[in-house]
């Protein structure tokens, strides 16, 4: 509702002013009471100034549409920022000055008892500051003409001269220059922004369309399936299933080097808790087990064996990774995500290399955020809330051009077909494994055994296809009929290769059937039965290769128009 209805009934009007010595220091304040500008609860001004400082706002406001109030409270022992505060939150609090345009203005003054700890401020909106007067001059005006008549005790005199200053600054081609802020600042956020985010995700979808959109093929959950190409590996596969060699495609491959003897880990469950300053410990300090004496690497397949070139380089004579060799392990094997993907290419799945595509998208989807984000800087420093809901635009813009750029791998046709069937097989894997009792009993079934004909491969390619808890539960039923049949474990299979619980000496064993039994700790990355968290364990990979961090490391009420404070300013004085 609009503040200014000076044709109010005189009886009204009275009875508002008489009411305002009764209104108490805020904030928060009283509501505001409509046809008023002027509250002087801590009677400093004669009847005549008020009605003066009414008739001064009012003709502002009629010449410039900003919308001014003066309040005065008794506040002893404020200061000059706090006084300001109030003055701030006087302005939130009524809304003072026209919503859009957040052009009001408060003289607020806080009464102290003693000479010179009396406060005067002047605190404009962001539409006021950037229109009419900035804080500078804001603050000029208090030193000029408020404090030297305050000063005199001539406070009726300091708050006219206060408003006729502004008065002189407020001048009609001002108002212009903010209408024309405010329809630059509708037009960015009404028009600009919409734009932005339709033509940064439009040109996304379309590239995407272009150069990710896959061949559509009808799938049904009652399709079961034996197993993909010969030609599929479970690296590979998750290359099919992600579209693009992930972090996921490495935990993969490692964890099928270790199936073959070629690798074990050591102290998985404490990588999570690790510190790159922790001091070394060779009994807990996660760990991979290199065996370089493995014969006959010509049966790898071309990506495996680069990685296993790499990783016995990298650990030397001394054929066991840790700490800083340990670390590079992730950048090292880099490369092997690009073979990975040529390998998938290379088959007809995939029309062109992912990385490539993902990472153009990737890079421009950041880069408009980036600029997003610098728009919302600037808007909020103007203040401009256009500016800021077209960067924020922008950075949903980036967001989603992220989004598409990782669905840019484009299989062929084959590709397409090849992931169907993934998806069956995983499903058939997952059926299996579900009514199994042990791994024993998985490998035994006809449809899964064209792939796995082995407990270690079943493990890999339950890894690789994001079956993790199922591999859980039919190791933890193994162990368990193992228990039942013999009391104990004995003789029950265990991936050995993934290793057990910190300083449990597991590591260095290959997968099979356990000799005595096997007692598992109660680390991070187990569930403290008697089964570890394979699924934590297999996460862990994509860590271990990594450096860890360091251990040191309201709205506007009564007659004003809904304006506000925020991105405004001014300046304070005392008196």
């Amino acid at each position: 509702m609009h503040r200014w209805t000076r044709a109010l009934p005189s009886a009204l009007g009275l009875l508002a002013l008489t009411a305002l010595p009764v209104l108490g220091a805020g904030p928060p304040f009283p509501d505001p009471v409509d046809g008023i500008a002027v509250y002087d609860t801590a009677d400093i001004f004669t009847p005549d100034t008020e009605a003066q400082l009414e008739s001064l706002i009012d003709e502002i406001e009629g010449r410039t549409g900003a919308e001014l109030a003066v309040y005065t409270q008794h506040d002893p022992d404020i200061s000059e920022d706090e006084n300001l505060a109030n003055a701030r939150a006087l302005i939130d609090q009524w809304g003072i000055g026209r919503s859009a345009f957040d052009d009001g203005l408060v003289l607020m003054v806080g009464l102290d008892p003693d000479p010179g700890e009396s406060r005067v401020s002047l605190y404009g909106g962001s539409g006021f500051i950037n229109a009419f007067a900035d804080e500078e001059t804001l603050t000029a005006i208090i030193d000029n003409d408020f404090v030297p008549a305050a000063r005199n005790g001539d406070l009726d005199g300091a708050a006219l001269r206060t408003i006729e200053a502004l008065d002189e600054l407020m001048r009609p081609e001002s108002q212009e220059r903010l209408e024309m802020m405010r329809i630059a600042n509708a037009g960015l956020g009404l028009i600009g922004a919409p734009l932005a985010l339709v033509a940064t995700l439009g040109l996304a979808w379309r590239k995407w369309r272009r150069d990710g959109d896959d061949p559509e093929l009808t799938d049904s959950p009652s399709i079961l399936m034996a197993g993909p190409p010969a030609e599929m590996t479970p690296p590979l596969a998750t290359v099919i299933r992600d579209g693009t060699a992930s972090q996921h495609s490495i935990n993969t491959l490692l964890a099928e080097l270790a199936s073959t003897g070629r690798l074990s880990f050591a102290n998985l469950d404490g990588v999570q808790g690790m510190k790159s300053d922790d001091d070394p410990d060779p009994l807990t300090d996660p760990a991979i087990e290199v065996n370089a004496e493995q014969p006959d690497d010509s049966r790898l397949p071309k990506p495996q064996l680069q990685a296993w070139n790499k990783l016995r380089a990298l650990a030397g004579g001394e054929g066991r990774l840790s700490r800083e060799r340990l670390w590079q392990v992730n950048a090292d094997l880099g490369t092997v995500r690009r073979t990975l993907e040529s390998e998938a290419v290379r088959l007809g799945w995939l029309r062109r290399l992912p990385g490539p595509s993902i990472t153009g998208m990737t890079v421009i989807g950041i880069g408009v955020a980036v600029v997003g984000g610098g728009v919302i800087l600037l808007g909020v420093a103007i203040p401009m809330s256009g500016a800021v809901m077209l960067g924020a635009a922008l950075v949903l813009g980036g967001i989603g051009t992220v989004g598409f750029g990782r669905a840019m791998s484009q299989r062929t046709q084959t590709g397409a077909y090849v992931d169907a069937m993934l998806t069956a097989y995983r499903r058939t894997l997952r059926k299996t494994m579900d009514q199994a009792r042990s791994m024993g009993e998985v490998i035994e079934q006809p449809e899964i055994a064209k792939l796995v004909d082995t407990p270690d491969k079943a493990v890999v390619w339950g890894l690789a296809l994001g079956l993790h808890d199922e591999v859980a539960a039919v190791l933890a039923r193994g162990l368990e009929s193992q228990r039942e049949a013999t009391g104990s474990t004995t003789g029950a299979y265990y991936p050995l290769w993934l290793g057990s619980s910190s300083g449990s000496g597991s590591s260095g064993f290959s997968s099979g059937d356990l000799a005595g039994g096997v007692s598992f700790g109660t680390g991070s990355g187990f569930s403290g039965s008697a089964m570890p968290d394979i699924g934590g364990m297999f996460d862990a990979l994509g860590s271990v290769g990594s450096t860890p961090p360091s251990s040191s490391s309201s709205s506007g009420g009564g007659g004003f128009s809904g304006g506000g404070g925020g991105g405004g300013g001014g300046g304070s004085g005392s008196f």
